[in-house]
Order: C-alpha cells, then structure tokens, then sequence
C-alpha cells in the first residue's frame, strides 16, 4: 500500500511573503494562509471558522510567489505537512505545524478600483478598450456540402 502525506487547501494570503536566503544559497519563501469553515452549533447558529497555515516554499517557485503574491491572494496550494519541535525560553516543548508547498494555483483575480485605473495609465486604456470585433464565417456553398456528405455506411457509431 502506498501511503502519501497531502494537504490540500484553497484560502487567502494573511500577511506579504517573508522571502529569506538559506546558508546553503537556496531560497525560501514564509507565508500565512487563511482557510473559512462554517457549521452550525448545538443552538442552530451558524458559525464562522477562520484557521491560519504556516506555509513553505523552496526552489525555483520562490521568485514567482514573491512577485505575485501579495496580502489577500486567493491561492489554491497542494503539499506536505511537515511538524516541527522545538523548546522555547521556558523550556516548554513546542510544536508547531507548516506545509511544504508541492503545486499551487493563483485563484480569482485582483479587483482594481477607480482610483488604481487612474493611477496607471495602461489599465486605464485596458478599461475603456472596444471589444474586438466578430468574425464572420462564410457559409458553405453546395459544392463543398456535397464533397463532405456522409454516407449512411460511414455513420455508423462503431
């Protein structure tokens, strides 16, 4: 039997990446995500759940998140949960759980308000564009109908 360790999760960016370099040169980007839960108590109230994720990303992957990502991305992330120990100043045992990014996908797009349009000139031109115009198909003439008629043979499903 083949056991993998996976966690799937789609939620919003908490706070902007920490992007750090290892001793080993290798790079390594830090970031929060958050996932929402909804059920409903005992009384019938419903209820409003938000868990926060430590999330890690190593290798190529980190240029990519550190130029799009930012606070509020929605992303939807594939990895492995990995579970650190450790003791802190008060010599208690610690352990804290992270997710080591695997496969992620950008979600939804960013919203830019009226004031943004108008700070950046190019999306302002975005904004305001016409749509391209339809294209026009020519219809077939009989001719070219008849040379691609089927025959009763040839549409059989099998």
């Amino acid at each position: 039997m083949n056991v993998r360790n996976s966690v799937t999760l789609i939620g919003n960016v908490g706070q902007l990446p920490i992007c750090k370099t290892l001793p080993s040169g290798s790079r390594v980007i830090e970031f929060s995500l958050a996932t929402n839960d909804t059920y409903r108590n005992r009384e019938g109230e419903k209820i409003d759940r938000t868990e926060w994720h430590r999330v890690k990303a190593f290798g190529k992957v980190v240029d990519v998140l550190e130029r799009y990502l930012t606070k509020g991305t929605q992303i939807a992330l594939t990895g492995a949960l990995r579970y650190n120990k450790w003791t802190d100043k008060h010599d208690q045992q610690r352990t804290t759980a992270e997710i080591i990014l695997e496969e992620f996908s950008f979600l939804g797009s960013k919203e830019r308000n009226s004031t943004e349009i108008d700070a950046e000139p190019e999306f302002a031109e975005m904004a305001v564009a016409e749509p391209a115009p339809k294209k026009t198909t020519k219809r077939r003439t009989a001719k070219k109908a008849e040379r691609t008629a089927v025959t009763p043979a040839e549409d059989l499903p099998f």
